[in-house]
């Protein structure tokens, strides 16, 4: 069920400085937060992205931002931000996409909200969540396509953005959840390095891999969300002077998971980068990497095991059969078999440098294949997690749209801590990227 072009030809944002600049323009907090709330409402009957959108709390935030000295001189001030409900919000309900709570209202914002809120960022409500970042889907579908998944965990973040209803938004991602809905969405994801951005106030799932993302229209505009969570503002600064960088694809036995389509789509797209400048090499990674995607899940079930026992020993019979599986294999999980996964993190981490071979950046698909139906879940996430295991900043940037018509992102990453690396990489590839006219195979 498409929504048809009409819905996505123009989005509602040009860019975050055009948000910028109508909100310098407000006459007042109520044209403010009343422009706001209809954009934030744009398409929601038909996409679902909001677990919570509150037109009233939304001219509060207005009538306070106002209130502020120079208000128009803050990094985000006026700007919407759909906030992830899984981060804690004290005017908001916060769920964690769970019904056991379903009425939770916490005492305090998440660290990452309450920066949001200092930059001026204006908050409509909360999108919708994964149970607890996981698996089980709520209600958002695909703004490309109704009848198709917006990704997971951070669907709502993702689809709020593609359809235009907000032009930034903040996910998390412990194995796949922001870079496979940016691909599914046509948009940009970044997760930065682990521990860059605050997971304070924030219901984890696997604190060893838990991080924050972020999700924009575009690479400059994901730096800016990105550099006011992280106290970073040389991020949001391009330092690589449009310098081309080198690329690696990495051949990982994830690969071989991939559509056919996607693997020639992403040969395709890093041949013409290097008939643009980029430095491309092909390889295959070594074996100390090559069963990375099955020690991050591994890791993920024996740490939601502890991270969510409140909730297993409380209300097990409340989660979702999934969600029970997982944590059950993680109480169950010997621990000679977690010290060998954590070993071989180590060891992994330790040669980090001969899994990029000389290169700036890693480049792989986002996921692979266009969404899934609705119905058939939220995708797969082997794509990423072995660059989420190793704490690799990661980027997905839209590339073309594969044969359903749906779009299809390229994944690129670089060494833990590079993350201004990442961004200029990313930057460079955004402007040199094939025109998808040429590309896509619709």
């Amino acid at each position: 069920m498409s929504m048809g072009g009409a819905h996505l030809s123009k989005p509602i944002s040009e860019g975050l400085s055009d948000w910028r600049r109508t909100a310098a323009a407000a006459s007042d907090a109520g044209a403010l937060g009343g422009m706001i709330d209809a954009v934030a409402r744009h398409g929601e009957d038909r996409i679902g992205a909001w677990q919570v959108l509150d037109g009233a709390a939304t001219l509060a935030q207005a009538e306070t931002l106002v209130a502020r000295r120079k208000w128009r001189d803050l990094a985000l001030a006026g700007v919407p931000v759909g906030i992830k409900d899984i981060f804690d919000t004290a005017d908001f309900v916060t769920s964690y996409g769970s019904e056991i709570y379903a009425a939770h209202r916490p005492a305090a914002d998440a660290a990452a909200v309450a920066t949001l809120r200092r930059a001026g960022a204006i908050l409509p409500g909360k999108t919708v969540t994964t149970e607890f970042a996981y698996w089980k889907a709520g209600k958002t579908r695909n703004p490309h396509d109704l009848g198709h998944s917006p990704g997971g965990s951070s669907a709502g973040s993702a689809a709020a953005v593609a359809a235009g209803m907000v032009p930034l938004a903040i996910g998390s991602q412990t194995a796949a959840s922001t870079i496979r809905p940016a691909s599914y969405c046509g948009i940009v994801g970044f997760k930065p390095s682990l521990h860059r951005i605050s997971l304070a106030g924030v219901k984890g799932l696997a604190g060893s891999m838990d991080t924050v993302g972020c999700f924009a229209r575009s690479v400059a505009d994901v730096a800016v969300l990105a550099a006011v969570l992280a106290g970073r503002p040389d991020w949001a600064v391009s330092a690589g002077q449009g310098r081309a960088p080198s690329l690696r694809l990495v051949a990982v036995p994830e690969w071989d998971l991939a559509a056919p389509w996607m693997r020639d789509s992403i040969r395709r797209i890093a041949g013409h980068l290097g008939e643009c400048g980029a430095q491309v090499q092909t390889g295959r990674a070594a074996s100390r990497f090559a069963d990375l995607a099955g020690v991050q899940s591994r890791l993920m079930a024996a740490e939601a095991a502890r991270d969510l026992a409140a909730e297993a020993s409380r209300c097990r019979h409340r989660l979702s059969a999934p969600l029970r599986a997982l944590i059950e294999l993680g109480e169950a999980m010997p621990a000679a078999q977690q010290d060998a996964d954590c070993a071989q993190r180590a060891e992994a981490l330790a040669h980090i440098a001969r899994l990029f071979d000389g290169a700036d950046i890693l480049m792989a698909p986002s996921a692979l294949d266009e969404a899934p139906t609705y119905g058939d879940g939220t995708g797969s996430p082997e794509l990423s997690r072995a660059w989420t295991l190793l704490g690799l900043p990661s980027i997905s940037l839209p590339a073309g749209r594969g044969p359903k018509g749906l779009p299809f992102g390229i994944q690129l990453a670089a060494p833990p801590g590079e993350d201004i690396r990442l961004l200029d990489a990313a930057r460079w590839i955004e402007t040199h990227l094939p025109d998808p006219a040429q590309h896509d195979r619709a």
